[in-house]
């Protein structure tokens, strides 16, 4: 099991936190199995969630704050309404790790949120499943790797008609 320490700077914040869970399958060597992130606060949670949108922080929040708002009128709501978006969200996740590396699509990274900060936080991060051998490699498994190229398909094909368009225009 590893510890990790966050700093919160503002009342409310997403962090990537996908390098330090990959930093971790490296170090631990995990082949096949289970990574597991848990995050012992109230006031937070940990998400999979999309990480090609500048946008996601302030909609993530302006969407969930529209349906559990910290303020009733001029009235702040108190501790239980973060605890109560913790809650939805879940303290823990667990991600899948194949042939070495965790099955997460290239627009997918994990975060961590609070909902009530600023303040330090913290998670840990835990394994089950097969070590690699000493000599072996991690490598990108066929599935994952057939999700990429779909999604490079994708993407290419977004880029060529936007050049069209801007052809026209």
């Amino acid at each position: 099991m590893k510890a990790n320490k966050i700093e919160i700077t503002s009342s409310e914040q997403l962090i990537d936190i996908t390098a330090s869970v990959r930093d971790y399958v490296n170090q631990s060597r995990l082949k096949d199995g289970f990574v597991q992130i848990q995050v012992p606060e109230r006031t937070a949670a940990v998400i999979i969630s999309i990480n090609d949108d500048w946008r996601l922080q302030r909609e993530f929040f302006d969407k969930l704050n529209h349906l559990m708002p910290k303020y009733d009128g001029m009235k702040f709501t108190g501790w239980t309404t973060a605890c109560v978006k913790a809650t939805i969200f879940g303290p823990s996740l667990q991600v899948m790790v194949h042939q070495g590396t965790l099955m997460l699509d290239k627009n997918q990274s994990i975060y961590f949120v609070e909902f009530q900060g600023p303040g330090e936080r913290q998670y840990f991060i835990s394994n089950t499943g097969t070590t690699l051998a000493e000599n072996e490699q991690a490598s990108m498994p066929e599935e994952l790797a057939a999700i990429y190229e779909k999604r490079k398909a994708y993407e290419d094909e977004q880029e060529q008609i936007k050049q069209e368009m801007r052809n026209e225009w």
